[in-house]
């Protein structure tokens, strides 16, 4: 195992990881990794027990407390504990015919499974995570002939209630509403059962019935008892899952955006009875852009050695556009750039960029993006028109983002066009709190 690839992820590895196992011990995230990012949360598992400041076994879930699964064991807090092992990297969640001591299910299907979420403490031992990249090299490994078999990696909404499973519209008896948009996820697994089912769970009646998913891809391939690394882009633009590096899925639309904008709960489990099932962690990581108090926008700079993601549209790197640092973006006439970014709910926001382009004519815009259908939210976005020549010009516009729950982010996509009949230079673009 060794470390990271990026000198901002091997620094934050080294001060994040708490066994102070020296970082050539580690194994390298894959080349899935956007420029950019550092790591803010990780467990490499190398201390042979659990690290309950990160982890709870107390297994439930939305699609639980909706189902009144165990709920005496839930409020009394003696759910079914899960059977684990440790090595010296990693750790062993198993089901067999002797552990867990006790099933989950009036089945008889187990559940050894760990999560970062605790339900009856309302409290999330994984804090901020809203968004980024996110890895885990497992192994996973099941009996022939074994029932209920799952294997699974995946993220589901917080608790304390049903809030995030019902959606918008949606009221129960005891007068929980619903939050989440129709079309929003409440529950991602990035691999499922022992192939590889990358699944988004979505659509929910108004009697709190779940009516299916809204994605679903089956990646075909050898995964049984064989290391892998799954990994997931979380944006505020959509979701893209990797297998060792490799894109193999995505929900990457501008008019039907899954991604959800508050944060989520890791797990991982293995689930079966009548036989055994075993998932194996090695490490699990999570990234963010590399962001500071001045600046809420990813590669505002265009400085992630030659990157423009998460811009996306037209223009291309280039050295000569650059005003500081190495690198600018040039947009030639007719091009268009933009970036879908999360900013907090109700407040001010100021863009700031410089720019230059001989009779230069730049359209810029921000604008505050509706959940799901990705449409525009007239009320506080703003665009302005800018005439350049032929030296950067300092420019700038203001923007009030919308109202949401609280802990959630709002979207603001920000476009740059080029109007002109010019190549233009853009650089230093800055979206702070005014």
């Amino acid at each position: 195992m060794k470390s990271n690839p990026t000198a901002g992820a091997l620094f934050a590895l080294s001060a994040i990881l708490a066994s102070g196992t020296a970082p050539a011990q580690n194994p390298e995230t894959s080349a899935a990794l956007p420029k950019g990012m550092r790591l803010v949360w990780a467990d490499e598992f190398n201390e042979k027990r659990l690290d309950r400041s990160k982890w709870t076994t107390n297994y439930y879930s939305q699609l639980n407390f909706w189902g009144k699964d165990h709920f005496e064991a839930f409020r009394k807090d003696s759910l079914p504990q899960p059977y684990m092992e440790f090595t010296d990297s990693s750790v062993i969640l198993k089901v067999d015919d002797r552990s867990p001591e006790s099933p989950f299910w009036e089945s008889g299907r187990k559940i050894s499974s760990i999560q970062t979420y605790d339900w009856n403490a309302d409290r999330n031992l994984m804090p901020g995570n809203i968004g980024g990249y996110f890895e885990a090299r497992i192994r996973r490994n099941a009996a022939e002939g074994t029932k209920g078999l799952n294997t699974a990696f995946w993220f589901d909404s917080p608790g304390p209630d049903s809030r995030y499973y019902l959606e918008q519209g949606s009221e129960t008896a005891d007068s929980m509403q619903g939050w989440r948009p129709r079309g929003q996820v409440f529950e991602i697994d990035l691999c499922e059962y022992i192939n590889t089912e990358i699944v988004l769970h979505g659509n929910v009646a108004p009697d709190g019935k779940f009516e299916g998913n809204i994605g679903h891809f089956v990646i075909p391939g050898d995964y049984r008892n064989r290391w892998v690394r799954h990994g997931m882009l979380w944006t505020p633009a959509g979701l893209k899952f990797y297998i060792d590096g490799r894109l193999v899925a995505e929900s990457w639309d501008p008019d039907a955006i899954k991604s959800p904008n508050h944060a989520m709960v890791m797990f991982f489990g293995a689930y079966g009875h009548d036989g055994m099932t075993s998932i194996e962690v090695d490490y699990v990581r999570h990234y963010q852009w590399g962001l500071d108090e001045t600046n809420e926008l990813p590669n505002g700079g265009f400085e992630y050695d030659g990157a423009s993601f998460p811009w996306e549209g037209g223009g291309r790197i280039s050295p000569e556009a650059a005003r500081n640092g190495r690198y600018g973006l040039v947009l030639a006439p007719g091009e268009s750039v933009s970036q879908y970014v999360y900013a907090d709910p109700s407040r001010p926001y100021e863009v700031s960029f410089y720019a230059k382009g001989r009779a230069g004519r730049l359209h810029a815009e921000a604008a505050n993006i509706r959940p799901v259908s990705g449409e525009v939210v007239p009320a506080g976005s703003a665009s302005d028109d800018f005439r350049l020549g032929r030296r950067f010009r300092p420019c700038r516009f203001s923007i009030v983002t919308p109202a949401d729950h609280p802990g959630h982010k709002t979207t603001v996509r920000i476009t740059f066009t080029n109007n002109g009949k010019e190549a233009v230079s853009l650089d230093d673009i800055v979206l702070s709190k005014r």
